[in-house]
Parts: C-alpha cells; sequence; structure tokens
C-alpha cells in the first residue's frame, strides 16, 4: 500500500556503517537543499541509535547514525512519511526493519617469496577478509608471526572499505638451518569464536626446492609454484614441468615464483609433475623431483555483455553477443524506456552505465524470452 509513497528503503541484511536511507516515489512539493537537515523525530530506531536525518535530494531522505550500529542485530525503524510529505492518516506513519552483518573472517595464505630476488631474504602474506568493515586496529590485533621464537611485526594494508586486511610478514632471514614461521591469535577482538593456526618452515639458506603448488582461478587461470629460491629466467621450462593431459604450457618467472598457464580452462583435479635440472639464479639445479594434484573448482554460473557503451543496430538488424559460464540457459529481458522518462532516468544513471538502477520508474519490460545454450551437444557449457 505504501508504494505509491515510498519507492525504496534500507532493508535485508546490511553493513552497520550503513545510513538508513528512504526514497520517497514522487517528488515532493517543496524544495530542499542537499544536506540540509530534518527536523529530529522523522526516524525512530529501535534499539535507539543517535543520529541526525538529511535530504540527500529532493526525494531521498537519509538517517545517519553517529556511532557503528552494532553487528548481527535486528533493528526496528518508524519512519514519519506524514511530517515530509502530504498522505492520509493511515500512512502517516512507514515501519521497515533490516538486520546488520554477522562479524566472521576467513584468512588466504600467499605462501614465501624471494625479496628482491634474494637467497637469503624472503617475505610471507596473506590476506584476513571480514565480512563488514572492521577496525583495522581490531584485526591487527587478531593475529601474531613468530619465527624461531622471536616476535616479528606485521606490515598492514587495509582496502575495500575496511573489508580486506593485507599482511605481510617481512624480512625474513634464511640460516643455516630450517626456522618454522608460526602465525596465530583468534577473532576474539571481532567477537567470532574462531582460531588461527598456521606453521610453515623457512627453507635454510642453500637448500633449492619447491615449497608450494596451488591452483589459482582469479583473475586470472593458472598454477602457481614457488620455489625457495629466484628461478633463473634464461632457462626453457618445456618438459622441466609438465600438467598431465595438458600441453603448450606457457611458462612465466617472477623471482622465486612460476606461473603455468593451460591453452583451455581447466576444470577439477590435474597432476603436475616438477623434474630435477630447474636452475635457480646461480645455476644450482633442483635434485628432487616432484609430483602434485592441483584442483580447479568449476567457474560459478554467470552471464555478461562483453564491452561498454550503447549499442546502435546496423543494417536493420542488431547483434549483441554475451558470454555464459556454466548455464543450460539465460532469461532475456529488454526493457523500454519511454522517451519522456529519459531525464529521470538520467538521474540514477548514465548512457555508458555498465548497471541500470530504478527501471521500474521509468521503463516497462517489451521483451521476454528464455534462450536454450545446451540444444547443440557439441557445446562446452563450462567455458
Amino acid at each position: 500500500a505504501f508504494e505509491q509513497y515510498i519507492e525504496a528503503y534500507t532493508t535485508g541484511v546490511v553493513s552497520r556503517q550503513c545510513p538508513i536511507r528512504i526514497q520517497l516515489a514522487v517528488q515532493t512539493e517543496t524544495l530542499h537543499a542537499s544536506e540540509e537537515p530534518l527536523a529530529d523525530g522523522i526516524f525512530s530506531v529501535s534499539p535507539s541509535i543517535a543520529g541526525k536525518a538529511y535530504w540527500v535530494d529532493a526525494r531521498t531522505i537519509e538517517f545517519r547514525p553517529e556511532e557503528t550500529m552494532k553487528a548481527d542485530q535486528l533493528y526496528e525503524v518508524k519512519f514519519k512519511l506524514g511530517k515530509v510529505t502530504e498522505v492520509p492518516d493511515q500512512f502517516s506513519t512507514f515501519e521497515f526493519n533490516f538486520n546488520t552483518l554477522k562479524p566472521s573472517f576467513s584468512v588466504d595464505y600467499n605462501g614465501f617469496v624471494s625479496i628482491d630476488n634474494s637467497l637469503e631474504w624472503m617475505r610471507y602474506s596473506g590476506v584476513i577478509s571480514t565480512a563488514d568493515g572492521e577496525d583495522p586496529e581490531k584485526v591487527e590485533q587478531m593475529i601474531a608471526a613468530e619465527l624461531g621464537g622471536r616476535k616479528i611485526a606485521l606490515k598492514w594494508t587495509h582496502e575495500n572499505d575496511l573489508r580486506t586486511h593485507k599482511f605481510v610478514v617481512d624480512s625474513l632471514h634464511r640460516s643455516s638451518s630450517a626456522q618454522q614461521l608460526i602465525i596465530s591469535g583468534s577473532g576474539q577482538s571481532l567477537n567470532v569464536d574462531k582460531k588461527i593456526d598456521k606453521r610453515v618452515d623457512l627453507p635454510a639458506v642453500g637448500d633449492f626446492k619447491v615449497l608450494e603448488v596451488r591452483a589459482v582461478n582469479e583473475p586470472d587461470q593458472y598454477i602457481l609454484i614457488q620455489f625457495s629460491d629466484p628461478v633463473s629466467i634464461s632457462q626453457d621450462l618445456e618438459g622441466l614441468i609438465a600438467v598431465e593431459q595438458v600441453s603448450d604450457l606457457r611458462f612465466t618467472i617472477t623471482g622465486s615464483e612460476v606461473k603455468v598457464y593451460a591453452p583451455d580452462h581447466l576444470n577439477e583435479n590435474y597432476t603436475v609433475r616438477i623434474a630435477p635440472g630447474i636452475k635457480n639464479i646461480v645455476e644450482k639445479e633442483l635434485h628432487t623431483p616432484l609430483s602434485a594434484t592441483v584442483f580447479f573448482e568449476n567457474r560459478y554460473p554467470s552471464v555478461e555483455i562483453p564491452g561498454k557503451g550503447a549499442i546502435l543496430p546496423t543494417g536493420g538488424k542488431l547483434v549483441m553477443p554475451f558470454y555464459a559460464t556454466n548455464l543450460t540457459a539465460v532469461d532475456v529481458t529488454i526493457i523500454k524506456i519511454y522517451e519522456n522518462n529519459i531525464p529521470q532516468y538520467l538521474q540514477d544513471n548514465n548512457l555508458n552505465s555498465e548497471s541500470s538502477y530504478n527501471l521500474r520508474r521509468v521503463g516497462k519490460p517489451v521483451v521476454q524470452k528464455t534462450i536454450r545454450l545446451d540444444v547443440d551437444k557439441g557445446v562446452l557449457l563450462q567455458k
């Protein structure tokens, strides 16, 4: 019943830093300046949140909390619609709710790499990904590093709205014997009941060997092989590194890492064989062969339109290519935006937008069709 007055509002599961927003369905009769504050009492939130409401534009009102909201909390909101626009009495108050994200995190480790092609110095890095934006200080309290009983400071960078936290254990000196690097901690500072315990051996100086072999899917797909020493770039790795049932491999060498690319997309399990004879930068050869199994997950189902910008028909016909992965069919909807609604459409979009917003206000579907992709049994739908 409220849709004739309210077009959109904050709902579902949102970030603790998210403002509470109401977008009116029609432009209010009075004009409001951007960032103009509203009188207190327009919003009522339970549990209580201190904050202030502002006009974002002529149809959008935003309540901005003065402090971060509680995690994993259901908030009930009452919005006094009748105080901002004229409505019948039964629509004077609009009630809605939303939930804040539950704290969670995952840790991914990038392994050892040599520093500036050094045979003696290495670094170890990783990434902590949090479900919501978190205080960097609290994230840095989560883990500590120790090498041979000696604590080592970590270097941090915090990105992606404080959801991606990269750490580096830098300047690890290789001694005459292997040393154990311990990365330990917990999610206690984020109120997450989860332990962190990673133990890896920093190889002894002069010990040239393979440290890790793993599959990498994003952003490019390749097999990553990490060595204890920088690998010589003057050698041909063809035949020294092989992937079972895969030919025409390509190799790139960056310091102590070798990336192996296949000509086609890889799925599921593959055996990687690393033969003796690979040389480091001082021509020392790898003596021990190694065989490892890597697993490439199937790509998530997806569909995308390549390129950007407007698509114009030629010769009276319009061909629009698209890419689909792991799908047997694609639903296509064509929405017509009416000429008199173009100015309203451009309030939220532009002609080169990769995504379009609020189309329901300015247009309607004129074609809806399902395109089957599995008619030709010779087409590999996984690619």
